[in-house]
């Protein structure tokens, strides 16, 4: 198929004009000062354990310095870096609920009673398959990896250590599974963030990625199975979620807050709407129905929630407080963008990224790119940014950017072990990186995407 195929004359000529400017322009000693300062200062906090708020930090330095090396005033820096934050300011907002909801369905008995309600599904002979299953639900559910194996998961990998089943199997199920949600789920930051990037919407997205993602959803699901056969047959203790039925009262209305996430989003209504009544249903149900006081209700909004015993330690988290460290990396990374516009810093090395898909298809091109981002930036949000920064001129349509973040940086995120991604999955659950190949979803996605863009460039 041709590579312009399904461009306008003016949209070729206009690519054709942009692919010689960046051609034209060389690397610069000022470029590479400025980005190899921030590679060290991104490199020495992951080192020391520092936050990447300071590589951050003084990325802004950086870039500023540079700026105003070609000749950008003072003045017009802030402003620059001020329009960049204001892109994504509605982000910030779902960020805050975002924090909110996962804090007060904690309290509430609602992520108690789907995790409990779901682990009663489990087939022993697909242990898996289930877990796979099991996790992919509750991550589209509430929107967060971390979120689901710190419970879920952390559950699922207990109950597969006691009745024997091959770890690496069960690890790389939990990991596949926590990633479903961050692709595609309405609650997910990463998704919101992509559409932010992009300027698309976040129910559409989900649509078509429902749509696109359903041959690679099935595939892996038929490795799972297969992985389960291959396992002798085990008996796993049903009692496993008993310490949550002892400490919460469970009925139909602790699960109304996810219902209405479920019922609102199917009628399109706006994503922080959804939530902000998702939270009110279920601070009532934390009050009214759990007995929590209203101290207690606030606390687990701001600062998450505070198992009151050991038994019910995998609960804690949540909370605007959770949102704080990806709410700076978002803020300070996005106003980065506005000043490499206007100073040309990634000129160059956005050429590149144009001459690679012009050779291999845009989507690769894109795959590529944000396996390079994410093992630089050890972070999946920045990797996301950083991505759509240098990639954003090799497909002009919006969605298929999206979709392109989506199918692509989002998930190939945890597929590196020295990611925070992969990381804090693996601490989590008490593995190595010895799981990443059983971690099917993660890989079968771009593989797909991929093999499908062969015919589609859409360059």
């Amino acid at each position: 198929m041709n590579f312009h195929r399904r461009q306008p004359f003016s949209l070729r000529v206009q690519n054709t004009a942009m692919t010689a400017r960046h051609r034209s322009r060389k690397v610069t000693p000022g470029q590479i000062a400025a980005l190899g300062l921030f590679i060290g200062g991104l490199i020495f906090c992951i080192a020391s354990g520092h936050s990447l708020l300071y590589a951050l930090g003084f990325g802004v330095f950086c870039f500023s310095a540079h700026a105003r090396s070609v000749g950008i005033p003072l003045p017009e820096i802030v402003r620059l870096l001020a329009r960049g934050v204001s892109r994504i300011a509605n982000i910030l907002v779902i960020f805050l609920l975002i924090g909110m909801l996962t804090g007060v369905w904690r309290l509430s008995g609602t992520i108690p009673f789907l995790i409990d309600w779901a682990l009663s599904l489990i087939d022993p002979t697909f242990f898996i398959l289930w877990c796979f299953l099991l996790c992919a639900g509750l991550s589209t559910l509430i929107g967060t990896a971390f979120g689901t194996v710190s419970t879920l998961g952390v559950i699922c990998m207990l109950m597969g250590q006691t009745a024997g089943f091959n770890e690496l199997y069960v690890g790389g199920a939990i990991l596949s599974g926590v990633y479903v949600g961050d692709r595609c789920s309405p609650m997910s930051s990463s998704a919101a963030l992509v559409c932010a990037l992009t300027h698309t919407d976040i129910y559409g997205n989900f649509k078509r990625l429902l749509k696109d993602g359903f041959i690679p959803f099935m595939l892996v699901c038929a490795g799972y199975a297969v992985l389960s056969l291959l396992e002798p047959v085990h008996e796993v203790d049903v009692n496993a979620t008993a310490i949550l039925r002892e400490s919460f009262r469970f009925d139909f209305w602790v699960a109304v807050p996810a219902l209405l996430v479920l019922v609102l989003g199917a009628f399109r209504v706006n994503v922080k709407a959804a939530m902000a009544v998702s939270i009110l249903f279920a601070s009532g149900c934390a009050l009214f129905l759990q007995g929590e006081s209203p101290s207690a209700l606030l606390r687990s909004m701001l600062l998450g929630y505070a198992a009151p015993h050991e038994g019910l330690a995998m609960l804690s988290g949540g909370g605007i407080a959770s949102m704080a460290n990806v709410t700076g990396i978002v803020a300070i990374s996005s106003s980065y963008s506005a000043l490499f516009e206007r100073s040309g810093l990634l000129d160059s090395f956005e050429g590149a990224v144009v001459w690679l898909a012009r050779r291999i298809g845009s989507f690769r091109a894109t795959a590529i790119v944000g396996l390079f981002s994410t093992g630089l930036a050890c972070n999946q949000t920045l990797s996301i940014i950083l991505t759509h920064q240098l990639c954003s001129h090799v497909q002009s349509n919006r969605r298929e950017m999206a979709m392109y973040l989506e199918n692509s940086v989002v998930i190939l995120s945890a597929v590196l072990p020295w990611s925070i991604a992969f990381s804090m999955v693996s601490l989590t659950l008490q593995q190595t990186a010895a799981i990443i190949p059983f971690a099917l979803y993660l890989w079968m996605v771009p593989l797909y995407w991929c093999v499908r863009s062969r015919r589609a460039h859409q360059y």
